[in-house]
């Protein structure tokens, strides 16, 4: 039987105040709160949740002056319990967010090209998540595909090949790692296709596989919460009580431990580590760079005119990309939930419900299924 000994003395007061019996109360209310709850006094202390036009009018018919509810709507609605903006702005995916930033093109391709330390970072991490969503998608199978219909339609409408077509043939030429490998004091020859099948044999057999073991973590530990929470406002307060400090208000269940998810995150980070044993870092290197190419030529305006097609859509399908035109939009989510995995041990303890609540929608926002990588969805 739910305990009612809250509910009961703030309404009693309240009723008393007002002239009115506490079922009369109860039963205004129904319409803003439901059944008399724990849950109930948590909205009713909330102006968010509950303003005071609403209960105005939820009272109305019981003709309380004006002035008497005016001076006792503070009774009815209790302990004030305000949800700061960054948290509930991040209830709906906007405002702050605390997650790791990833580098646009530009950028990356600026640190690929300075980074000559031989250690596992950020800059190696991008580039395996780079590397390994290239292959899933087929982008390293479709440079020569683009040559050749940008040949053929030329020679089809009797003109020359676009600049695209040359930018393109440039990167199949030997030294097309040169801007990334100098620094290492390597050349193109280096990035062998056994390389390269090495590498991807241990992202295709550790990245994804711990990804979705981490998501799949993530999802049970947010389902567990939801199921004890039993509404988003409780989420929205808990996770304001965790950054300011203060208790959860009573009835409210705490999230659960927090403590397999770093356990995971740990195994994230081990797998990660093994996906570069020997030369791995200089060839996760050299294959986002070619990524990175290869999709700023995709992500040119004028290259479906110069294949023959009429959108970017019906290129991308001539061309032999095996997902949609979000495919860059996909793998920086990709490549943002992996660097979260890895910071979340630097995440202060007033700041974790929050970012781990940014990581869950992040990752059911990641079309996992279009990726072929079964078992790693989530729904909200």
């Amino acid at each position: 039987m739910t305990d009612l000994t809250n509910w009961n003395l703030r309404i009693n007061e309240f009723a008393t105040a007002v002239g009115l019996t506490p079922e009369q109360i109860n039963e205004a209310l129904k319409g803003i709160v439901g059944e008399p709850s724990d849950e109930g006094l948590l909205l009713l202390s909330n102006k968010d949740a509950a303003p005071d036009n609403d209960i105005k009018d939820a009272l109305m018919d019981l003709k309380i002056p004006s002035a008497k509810l005016n001076l006792n709507l503070k009774i009815l609605r209790g302990p004030v319990v305000e949800v700061p903006k960054d948290v509930k702005n991040n209830s709906t995916g906007q405002g702050s967010d605390f997650l790791p930033k990833i580098p646009d093109s530009k950028s990356f391709l600026e640190m690929l090209r300075t980074g000559g330390v031989l250690k596992v970072d950020v800059i190696e991490v991008l580039s395996a998540i780079k590397a390994a969503f290239g292959k899933k998608v087929g982008l390293y199978k479709i440079a020569e595909n683009i040559l050749d219909l940008m040949e053929k339609h030329s020679l089809e409408l009797e003109q020359p090949c676009g600049d695209a077509f040359y930018k393109t043939q440039k990167l199949l030429t030997r030294n097309k790692y040169g801007d990334v490998l100098t620094i290492l004091n390597l050349d193109g020859k280096y990035v062998s296709e056994g390389r390269k099948k090495e590498f991807f044999a241990r992202l295709d057999s550790r990245l994804w596989n711990a990804l979705r073991d981490f998501n799949q973590q993530l999802t049970s530990w947010n389902q567990s919460w939801m199921a004890g929470a039993s509404s988003p406002h409780f989420v929205m307060l808990a996770m304001s009580a965790q950054q300011t400090g203060t208790p959860l208000p009573a009835g409210m269940m705490a999230p659960p431990d927090t403590s397999m998810l770093h356990t995971q995150a740990e195994s994230f980070v081990n797998e990660i580590n093994r996906i570069f044993a020997g030369p791995g870092i200089p060839i996760a290197r050299a294959l986002a760079y070619e990524a990175t190419n290869i999709v700023e030529i995709i992500e040119d305006p004028t290259l479906p005119a110069q294949v023959g097609a009429t959108n970017k859509d019906e290129m991308l399908k001539k061309i032999g990309i095996l997902v949609g035109s979000d495919i860059v939009r996909a793998e920086q989510a990709v490549s943002k939930y992996a660097l979260a995995i890895m910071s979340l041990d630097k995440v202060s303890p007033d700041m974790e419900l929050i970012y781990l609540m940014q990581m869950f929608q992040l990752g059911s926002g990641i079309p996992w299924d279009k990726l072929g990588i079964a078992g790693t969805g989530a729904t909200l």
